[in-house]
């Protein structure tokens, strides 16, 4: 498994529900437990990837029992970045159809995937995005006869920019965080990392076989996205002489 620099892993927790990353992990690990003959044969993953699953696991429910409750104004805020990066990244993938199917064995198609660098923060996704929306607009007229129409790249671009000023709210806010917070939302980012990397394990393992590899997903962790309760956000700044809220 690649490491993980700490302040990615804080940045992609800060934003990430824990109880919901506990449930999916429930998930994941019940279906990599299952494979994890095959998995170890291929060399794709072994005990220790488990173990370190179930440590991640601990820390994020040792750390939902443990922080201080935030102000409803600031889980707002986070939980609807979070969902605003959904949304564009799901836009994202159906831009990437429309240009395949507008440039299928053409140059035009590798130019555009030059610039489909998946980085995991919310700045980096922006970045790729600005590059692809270039290259639509310099396209528009053949894009508009697959789907990519002047008023999709439009709702995207505004997606874009809201996404950027958001982010910078929230930079700011992550600096703010007591080490007690950071510490939590670094675990979360590291669980999250290692639900992908088990993932990728199991899309590896069964390649020819679609049913299975689906098997491997993050379903959990965003299907309730918008219905279930959101973890409190962070704290902007440490409670002092405070006993902290059990929940």
């Amino acid at each position: 498994m690649a490491d993980m620099e700490r302040s990615v892993a804080v940045e992609i927790g800060y934003r990430l529900p824990g109880g919901l990353l506990i449930e999916q992990s429930s998930t994941t690990r019940t279906i990599a437990v299952a494979d994890l003959p095959a998995l170890k044969a291929e060399g794709l993953l072994g005990d220790q990837d488990i173990t370190n699953l179930d440590t991640l696991v601990a820390e994020v429910h040792q750390g939902l029992e443990d922080r201080a409750t935030a102000t409803i104004e600031a889980r707002a805020q986070t939980v609807g970045q979070a969902a605003a990066l959904r949304d564009l990244k799901v836009n994202r993938r159906r831009l990437g159809h429309c240009v395949e199917r507008a440039f299928r064995g053409k140059p035009e198609l590798a130019q555009y995937r030059q610039h489909s660098y998946r980085g995991v923060s919310v700045a980096a996704t922006c970045n790729e995005m600005n590059f692809k929306l270039a290259f639509a607009k310099e396209h528009q007229a053949q894009l508009a006869a697959t789907g990519a129409t002047a008023a999709f790249l439009a709702k995207v671009e505004a997606e874009v920019r809201a996404l950027e000023n958001t982010s910078g709210v929230q930079d700011a806010a992550i600096t703010q965080l007591p080490e007690s917070t950071r510490a939590f939302c670094e675990a979360k980012g590291r669980l999250y990392n290692a639900l992908k990397d088990i993932n990728s394990a199991g899309h590896t393992l069964h390649a020819d076989d679609l049913e299975r590899a689906a098997q491997y997903n993050l379903k959990e962790l965003y299907r309730k996205r918008g219905k279930a309760k959101a973890d409190p956000a962070p704290a902007p700044a440490p409670v002092t002489n405070t006993a902290t809220t059990t929940k």
